[in-house]
């Protein structure tokens, strides 16, 4: 066992035990495992959350992706720029529309470089899909210049940062989510706001588009009228996992402040350690990062892994080793579903110097400032 361990969910869980298990048996008595009441309170009070008018909850981040192109009309003939620095999701449902998607590079702070979108842009563009990586928003003021100058829809993978903020150039901050068509969120168990297994759930102000996704994420069908309207998968959230996640919903203030303390520590700790190249900290105080995940580059990081493995250290995580334009589904499939922005491109740079020297920290808000500052010592003992 790992002195400190990646995730713990089993903490979390101790902490608030009987108030998770109150909840859940409440369902349970109620034998209303299906909507309406439990699920409706969930997305009424996490698009409040969000300052969104509408939720739409799923399944999981996935599906949510899933209907919200659906919902936005992305089909075959149609490109959609996004990054290979994520989780495949975010291309995989893009080429599932039978879109193609179109992949440009990242910055520094791991998320899309709205500068690359420009080239990426095609007659056949249709929308853009930033991914707001590791609790950091993406910089949506420029985005969102593009996508209405160019006549563009965008739909945000906000999978990993519910809670984090942009403050615009007028003065208004806005959340994570709220800047396209619809935003879209990962409830997946390790999240910084995370269900008892995978959860997702799309947030919008469009009412027509609202309608959309409540009825794709069902099947196509209205619940009030029985009729079916569109050819559709069954994504719906149960009601036991909604209830389960609007008791976590009333800590989530708390965590997240617990989050940025604990980035702070890691901070003060690694920031004049040599070997380490870069910390999540980055010079834009337009942003508010959530850190969802604490993730640095270093030398030698597959040699410290291998180190904090031996010694049952700290348990860590190497979050992408591979471009994702090199797995075996994209190699197959380079032109038909996918092509690089800049179509002289063989690689992307950034995303590969990131795959080569990424390596995520154990991050969450039951971790103690002892283990936060053993991992510290560790990853300096190592260095020495």
């Amino acid at each position: 066992m790992y002195k400190v361990r990646f995730v713990n969910p089993q903490k979390q869980y101790a902490d608030h035990r009987d108030e998770l298990l109150g909840a859940m048996d409440e369902v349970l008595k109620r034998g209303a495992l299906v909507t309406p009441k439990d699920l409706a309170v969930f997305e009424e009070k996490f698009a409040e959350l969000c300052e969104a008018r509408y939720g739409i909850a799923t399944n999981s981040g996935t599906s949510a992706l899933d209907i919200a192109l659906q919902a936005a009309g992305v089909g075959p003939g149609d490109e959609v720029i996004t990054v290979a620095h994520t989780f495949i999701a975010s291309i995989s449902t893009i080429c599932m529309t039978g879109a193609k998607a179109v992949l440009v590079d990242v910055g520094r702070d791991f998320n899309m470089d709205a500068s690359k979108i420009e080239e990426a842009i095609s007659p056949q563009t249709k929308a853009i899909m930033p991914v707001h990586f590791n609790g950091r928003l993406c910089d949506m003021e420029a985005v969102m210049e593009i996508a209405k100058r160019k006549g563009l829809i965008v739909i945000e993978d906000a999978a990993q940062a519910l809670g984090a903020t942009m403050k615009m150039a007028d003065g208004t901050v806005k959340k994570a989510g709220t800047f396209g068509l619809v935003g879209c969120f990962s409830l997946y168990w390790a999240k910084a706001l995370g269900g008892p297994g995978t959860a997702g759930i799309a947030v919008t102000d469009d009412a027509e588009v609202a309608r959309k996704l409540r009825l794709m994420r069902y099947n196509g069908e209205d619940r009030e009228d029985r009729h079916f309207y569109y050819h559709a998968h069954n994504f719906l959230l149960d009601n036991i996992k909604a209830a389960f996640l609007l008791v976590k919903m009333k800590y989530f203030p708390e965590w997240l402040r617990r989050r940025k303390e604990i980035a702070e520590m890691y901070r003060k700790g690694l920031e004049n350690v040599k070997g380490v190249k870069q910390l999540p900290h980055f010079d834009d105080d337009r942003r508010s990062d959530i850190y969802n995940n604490y993730v640095i580059l270093v030398e030698r990081r597959d040699e410290l892994k291998k180190y904090l493995d031996d010694n049952q250290s700290a348990e860590t995580l190497v979050q992408y080793a591979t471009p994702n334009y090199e797995e075996p589904v994209m190699k197959e499939t380079k032109g038909k579903l996918w092509r690089f922005g800049n179509l002289n491109a063989t690689s992307l740079p950034v995303t590969e110097e990131i795959c080569k020297d990424v390596i995520s920290l154990p991050m969450y808000p039951e971790l103690t400032n002892e283990q936060v500052d053993y991992v510290i010592e560790t990853i300096k003992n190592f260095y020495k």
